[in-house]
């Protein structure tokens, strides 16, 4: 019994789950950027331009990364930035042996409140580097800066880690990336 014991204890810690290095799973297309159609040539900010937008005293940073049409218009799908960290989440890839899969958190400004911004920087980015994690629409800058504020506040909460309570509620995936995942 304790040949046992030992054996199952060694093999446990030999093939034994590690969490530290998650398995990164392929960004699925359907979760990519795609803005087929669309005459981004026409728009006064670019896929990569990195924006300033200053909301009476306050400044927020972040780059473009994203663009849709919808019946109202053109949506731009902003990730922010908090120094040199963008905004995003670790989810599973599935319920079963999930993988990670790193995506971006965007807010999607409406073209008609695209204002009060300054380009700062054109960042090289990899477009197939870039899943969309989570969506918000927003259609002014109280309401742009408002989700800046809550994505700060999210992720000063700790993070479950991607495979651990994979159907619970209010479980917080949101994280930082450094700036360099995305780049080419």
């Amino acid at each position: 019994m304790y040949r046992i014991s030992i054996i199952l204890i060694l093999g446990l810690i030999a093939f034994g789950c590690n969490n530290s290095q998650p398995v990164k799973a392929p960004i699925p297309e359907l979760m990519k950027p795609d803005w087929n159609g669309i005459d981004t040539s026409v728009l006064p900010i670019k896929f990569g331009h990195c924006l300033k937008f200053n909301l009476d005293s306050i400044q927020r940073t972040a780059i473009v990364i994203d663009f849709k049409e919808e019946g109202s218009g053109i949506w731009i799908g902003l990730c922010f930035l908090n120094n040199d960290q963008i905004f995003g989440r670790q989810i599973p890839s599935s319920i079963i042996n999930p993988d990670c899969l790193d995506l971006l958190d965007l807010s999607y400004l409406h073209i008609n409140a695209l204002e009060n911004f300054q380009i700062i920087e054109s960042y090289d980015i990899n477009k197939d580097k870039i899943g969309i994690g989570s969506v918000s629409p927003v259609t002014s800058l109280s309401e742009l800066n408002r989700d800046y504020l809550l994505g700060i506040e999210q992720r000063k909460k700790p993070q479950i880690p991607y495979n651990k309570n994979l159907t619970g509620i209010n479980v917080v995936r949101e994280c930082y990336f450094n700036i360099e995942k995305i780049k080419n």
